[in-house]
């Protein structure tokens, strides 16, 4: 895979979704010019001519790229509809990468020149090596040199510190420049070399006392200089064995520095200040991750013990035990094991968790507990699926004090936060809403009624309501009082509704003639010609009718068309309603209707009104058909569609609904609420997502850059019918989430979450009638129940 042949730059191919706006540009079919790019990057000087070569040779192919962040922004240059680089561009943007560690390395066998070597190129290899660190250069010498020799394992796994290494906050630390000495003269070395040289973090341990000579006149021991800090040297610090180091060292990288509560006097514990972050992919110091969001591998048991019984015994005796490990004891507790060494000689070698703690709480079981809820999983579902992999897991009543305590104060100071932002957006002006209700479950069983408002120009999910069937109050009323509660509560936040668009519900058209007078009501253009697409499939299917069902399509499009081309007009709009009578007969003339007299569509050819199945008045389905659409409840609901609002994107948020919480799982309130929020948050974050685009032409014979479609068969439509293809949904807000989650755990977030659950009896008919409750309690107690 082709990747930026610029020392420290993480781009290549493949990474469109990580980097969509970088890209890899070939080098140009010119010996001069690849030449003149090789030197911008200062790092081919000594083989500049023989690499320019090769790329030359392999230009072809296509194996030596440079990204486009090493170009200007002038050095693009548009090409139709794409940005193709200029052919004088020349890249000269080289930004310097931080490194964790800059050292310079030479394996102690005997030397027979003085050289920098990169450790990267070479294998893996037992043997040690000798850095020379002084106060203003770096050197290479040989053993026999009476200067500080630090030994350097060329195992690149991780940093760590030894007795004679610590980290002290009050320890003198002044700047160091670097040099690389060849024979007996030492000469300052560029730093940016030396930085792309070296991009590796190295495991270094070192005797157990500094040489005399370089002690600093206030006894300030020497530094070891990082690519931004420095860590002072001392006494303090036992540098063997560098993997019984108590940190998980991830990705090359020294974290989790906020696990103070866990100490050991052998152990070097880094500084989130001093050590950043270092990723695979680029091999750069990065902002310090949160330990929640810190990446996780899945580690086996024995390859564990492995590692292990590789350390030796870390007792702080004098002199050092260092005694091989001959038991191994872990605990489990939930998703975090703790290991217990015993050495050969009977101490506690070394005590290891795979967690930091946030208090007594492993961090992975508020992150298992976390990602559980957020993702809108079934905890019986993923404990199933850790017991196939054999892995330990939290238990239910955990994951529920976890939900309860932690995660669904986040979810919901995630929602205030979304009000907030809604209310600049709504609230002081005049705005049109669509609302629709959704049971969790289907039939008069419903538990649960969810009543959603939309805003109709954003798309974006307002406010929302959850009412629940009680005592007195039944599923079928549900609806129009959580209806109620909505409009109610947005109304008395300021919120300025002009315009209200529902189903056709009884309940809540009364409501609104009654109550919200000053609102003006419409219904849902979807939902009327939902309900006329069963009507005319009913008449379709009497005898001598089925030439009505070719008729149901055009009929459904004309009553979609005329709401959305009436120019807000009541009266035109029940004309061209009325036209469709004609149309069907083949007129396209209507001198009776006032304000529209002909169609708008073209004449129609002779071999296509052969074609047509025509319904005049002598044909069998005409009759059912006037009926139809003549209907005067039909009437009277067109006449409130002529601002042509529809919820079909409110049906979309309720499919979106139904991934957190489905309908074949019951739910309490407080759940109910929390997986409502969720579903409205990555709703509103994705509602307006842009169209995909062509981005590679070898999956598709469209040219790049344009929009992406599919191909889909509609069961209801029975016709193959295209569809945009959007980019894909990105829920970021859920780490957010997450991460409050923790601080509310480690007490920086203080929120005053209150259960909206409602202890209802298990028999509300019991509670009604108490007499049958206390005869029944009778009963039992007879047999000592």
């Amino acid at each position: 895979m082709p990747n930026c042949i610029v020392n420290g730059c993480p781009h290549k191919t493949g990474q469109k979704d990580k980097y969509p706006n970088v890209t890899l540009h070939y080098f140009p079919n010119n010996l001069n010019q690849i030449c003149n790019w090789l030197r911008q990057t200062s790092q081919y000087d000594d083989n500049l001519q023989s690499t320019a070569n090769e790329i030359l040779q392999s230009i072809k192919t296509g194996r030596h790229r440079i990204c486009s962040e090493h170009f200007t922004s002038d050095s693009f240059i548009k090409k139709g509809s794409k940005r193709v680089l200029n052919p004088k561009a020349v890249p000269c943007i080289f930004k310097r990468q931080p490194n964790p560690v800059i050292v310079t390395a030479m394996e102690t066998m005997p030397f027979q020149c003085h050289k920098r070597r990169r450790m990267e190129d070479e294998e893996a290899s037992t043997s040690h090596t000798l850095v020379r660190i002084v106060n203003q250069y770096l050197t290479i010498g040989t053993q026999t040199d009476l200067n500080l020799f630090i030994d350097v394992s060329t195992s690149t796994t991780g940093l760590a510190c030894s007795k004679d290494v610590a980290c002290g906050e009050n320890q003198d630390i002044r700047p160091m420049n670097i040099a690389v000495q060849t024979g007996d003269d030492s000469a300052p070395a560029e730093t940016w070399r030396v930085i792309k040289d070296h991009s590796y973090p190295v495991l270094f341990s070192t005797p157990s006392k500094l040489p005399a000579p370089f002690m600093t006149d206030n006894s300030q021991p020497p530094i070891f200089e990082t690519a931004e800090h420095a860590l002072p040297l001392d006494d303090s610090f036992n540098m063997c064995d560098a993997a019984s180091d108590n940190r998980s060292f991830e990705s090359l990288t020294l974290t989790d520095a906020s696990r103070k509560d866990i100490t050991f006097s052998s152990m070097y514990e880094p500084d989130d200040s001093h050590i950043s972050n270092l990723t695979d992919d680029d091999s750069t110091i990065l902002d310090p991750v949160e330990e929640i969001h810190q990446r996780r591998y899945l580690v086996f048991n024995e390859n564990l013990d492995q590692l292990f019984y590789l350390l030796k015994c870390q007792h702080n005796i004098q002199p050092p035990c260092q005694a091989p490990i001959v038991e191994i004891n872990k605990k489990e507790y939930g998703t975090l094991i703790e290991v217990n060494l015993m050495c050969l000689a009977g101490h506690c070698a070394f005590t290891w968790k795979s967690q930091p703690l946030y208090g007594q709480i492993p961090v992975g079981n508020l992150a298992v507990a976390c990602s559980l809820l957020l993702t809108g999983s079934s905890f019986l579902k993923v404990k199933e699926m850790f017991n196939l992999l054999n892995m330990p897991l939290i238990s239910h009543t955990t994951y529920y004090s976890y939900q309860k305590r932690y995660i669904l104060p986040a979810i919901e100071l995630a929602w205030i936060r979304e009000q907030e932002v809604l209310k600049k957006d709504l609230f002081e002006q005049a705005v049109v809403l669509a609302g629709d209700g959704q049971f969790d479950s289907p039939g008069y069983c419903a538990k649960y009624c969810t009543y959603s408002m939309m805003d109709v120009i954003t798309k974006k999910i307002v406010a929302f309501t959850i009412d629940q069937v009680g005592p007195g109050k039944k599923s079928g009323a549900m609806e129009t009082m959580a209806f109620q509660t909505t409009v109610t509560n947005l109304i008395d936040k300021g919120v300025d509704i002009k315009i209200l668009a529902t189903d056709r519900h009884s309940s809540v058209r009364l409501l609104m003639k009654t109550k919200f007078k000053n609102i003006n009501h419409q219904f849902d253009v979807w939902h009327i010609c939902k309900s006329l697409v069963k009507k005319l499939t009913a008449a379709s299917k009497k005898k001598n009718c089925k030439d009505l069902a070719t008729w149901i399509g055009p009929i459904t499009n004309h009553l979609w068309w005329s709401a959305q081309t009436c120019d807000q007009k009541v009266n035109v709009l029940l004309d061209k309603w009325r036209s469709v009578l004609y149309h069907i007969a083949n007129k396209h003339t209507f001198p009776k209707l006032k304000t529209y007299k002909k169609c708008q569509h073209k004449p129609l050819t002779a071999q296509e009104k052969k074609e047509r199945k025509w319904i005049t008045h002598t044909h069998p389905a005409h009759s059912s058909l006037v009926k139809i659409i003549t209907d005067p409840l039909l009437i009277r609901d067109i006449s409130s569609i002529e601002k042509f609002c529809h919820t079909g994107d409110l049906e979309n948020f309720h499919s979106k609904v139904l991934k957190y919480r489905p309908k074949r799982i019951a739910y309490k309130m407080d759940g109910m609420h929390a997986r409502t929020m969720l579903a409205i948050l990555s709703h509103n974050n994705n509602v307006n997502r842009p169209q995909a685009i062509v981005k590679c032409s070898k999956r598709t014979t469209q040219p790049i850059g344009e929009k992406r479609f599919r191909l889909v068969y509609p069961k209801h439509k029975k016709n193959w019918v295209t569809k945009p293809i959007y980019e894909n949904v990105t829920d970021e807000h859920l780490f957010d989430i997450m991460s409050d989650a923790a601080k509310i755990l480690n007490g920086n977030i203080v929120h005053r979450w209150e259960s909206r659950s409602i202890n209802l009896p298990k028999n509300i008919a019991d509670k009604e009638r108490p007499e049958k409750s206390t005869a029944i309690a009778e009963r039992y107690s007879r047999f000592g129940r």
